[in-house]
């Protein structure tokens, strides 16, 4: 079997960091549309409501605003998000260190 490198914890730190933003760029416009369906305005009638549902109100926000129109109000999550994840992947690479002393031997 080959020899092991143990992986940089700036490595992790910066993986981690970069994952917390792919997350964010993957789930944020999905949580834009369910914060606009729960925030239309309640109306009378069914007719007159702003969105439909859930494709109704994508179409329409990115008729209106394009793409980026599903990314507003990204900036504090991300600034919240990619800080958790990079410390979370650096204490997973940090204990699996001290967990693991030879890298060549598999952790049980």
């Amino acid at each position: 079997m080959g020899e092991e490198a143990r992986v940089s914890p700036l490595k992790n730190f910066v993986a981690g960091g970069v994952a917390g933003a792919c997350l964010l760029l993957a789930g944020h416009p999905l949580d834009t549309i369910k914060v606009r369906l729960q925030t239309q305005p309640k109306a009378p009638c069914a007719q007159y409501v702003l969105y439909r549902g859930t494709y109704d109100c994508f179409r329409k926000t990115v008729t209106k605003e394009g793409v980026l129109g599903l990314y507003k109000g990204m900036g504090a999550p991300l600034a919240g998000v990619a800080p958790m994840m990079a410390i979370s992947f650096f204490g997973f690479g940090l204990g699996k260190q001290l967990q693991q002393p030879d890298p060549n031997k598999p952790l049980t």
